[in-house]
């Protein structure tokens, strides 16, 4: 796969979508939308994180959600004793390895890619009796916790946020303006959303685009654009499979 793609992802230490594709030949150009930052904890935060043991399920949708949460209970001085005797339900593979190294093996893994696959799968695990700690960032939407309300006692915190980047200047524009380059990977609405304020900017009308998930693409679709690859589940895996049959199609077309 000799290409060249664009990377808008947040950037990692261990990036899993751009070591796949690295892997298969592609050169990948960082270019990164967003970063997300831990957020200081608060009173209020602080007053559910003490009650931590009334908690029956522990649920994350991310890796930053568990990692900022792991953050905040060493900084301040939590037992992971406590935690490591909760139930954890997770969305995805990559959130459920994070989980794992952090906390313990979680107890349910939703084999979805959102809250409503979540919220379908996670209905017979729960009991009205159980009380759920939600773990999230500041942007996301209240339907997995109104939906969980239904079935639980449920209790929201966010324990990071999603900050845009300036990149008006990067190298990775002046490619995208002139067509230098195969494809372009969204994995958030929040990405796609400052990337679109580049586009106009710089008065680009058109591009290439691969995201996961039916969130990041009806974000897009908002904005008038229609990626070219969707991959109908989250992990870095799959969205490397798609890609590679998106090229593999175009080249044989």
């Amino acid at each position: 796969m000799k290409k060249k793609i664009i990377s808008t992802r947040p950037l990692a230490e261990d990036d899993k979508i751009k070591n796949l594709l690295e892997s298969k030949g592609a050169f990948v150009i960082d270019f990164p939308m967003i970063q997300t930052k831990c957020i200081q904890e608060t009173d209020e935060l602080l007053s559910v994180l003490k009650k931590i043991n009334n908690y029956n399920w522990i649920i994350f949708t991310s890796k930053n959600g568990a990692l900022c949460l792991y953050q905040l209970l060493q900084k301040n001085g939590f037992s992971y004793e406590i935690i490591g005797s909760k139930k954890f339900a997770v969305i995805g593979k990559a959130t459920a390895e994070k989980v794992q190294k952090l906390f313990g093996k979680p107890a349910f893994i939703s084999s979805g890619r959102n809250a409503e696959d979540l919220l379908l799968e996670i209905r017979s695990e729960i009991h009205p009796t159980d009380k759920a700690l939600l773990v999230l960032g500041e942007l996301a939407d209240n339907k997995l916790e109104a939906g969980l309300q239904e079935h639980c006692s449920v209790t929201r915190i966010n324990t990071y946020q999603t900050c845009t980047i300036e990149q008006s200047g990067h190298p990775a524009v002046d490619k995208i303006i002139h067509n230098d380059y195969d494809l372009i990977l969204f994995t958030s609405p929040s990405g796609f959303r400052n990337f679109h304020k580049i586009m106009l900017t710089h008065n680009i009308k058109e591009i290439k685009a691969a995201c996961i998930g039916t969130t990041t693409e009806a974000e897009m679709q908002k904005f008038g654009f229609k990626p070219v690859v969707v991959s109908p589940k989250s992990d870095a895996e799959s969205f490397v499979n798609e890609i590679e049959k998106y090229f593999a199609s175009s080249e044989a077309s």
